[in-house]
């Protein structure tokens, strides 16, 4: 994987704002339905971002029912973790994600 191509993963918010969300709630998983709760997005849109994610190694996905489930990848090379830390980090201080992890916290399991 090049820089660039994390970069360009990260620039885009809704991307961003997700991985902020799985980041919060590593080790375990959210389901896509709790991205388009969250996110306010479309399955659709939710799962091609995180097919970007799963091409650059940045999460592994579990099939549950008609689910799919997300979580940050725990081998991922030690340099793309600490840099997507580092992002996340900023983010934290931020809207809207600030805001993500306060709804997360209310949010019901849905599936």
């Amino acid at each position: 994987m090049q820089l660039i191509d994390l970069f360009k993963v990260l620039s885009n918010p809704v991307r961003l704002r997700s991985l902020n969300l799985l980041a919060y709630r590593y080790p375990d998983s959210l389901c896509v339905c709790d991205f388009m709760e969250l996110l306010d997005c479309s399955q659709t849109m939710i799962s091609r971002h995180f097919k970007q994610f799963r091409d650059l190694g940045l999460v592994t996905a579990e099939q549950k029912d008609q689910w799919v489930h997300y979580r940050l990848n725990k081998d991922m090379p030690e340099n793309r973790w600490t840099l997507l830390q580092s992002c996340l980090q900023q983010a934290s201080q931020e809207e809207p994600f600030c805001h993500d992890i306060a709804q997360l916290k209310k949010l019901k399991d849905c599936c």
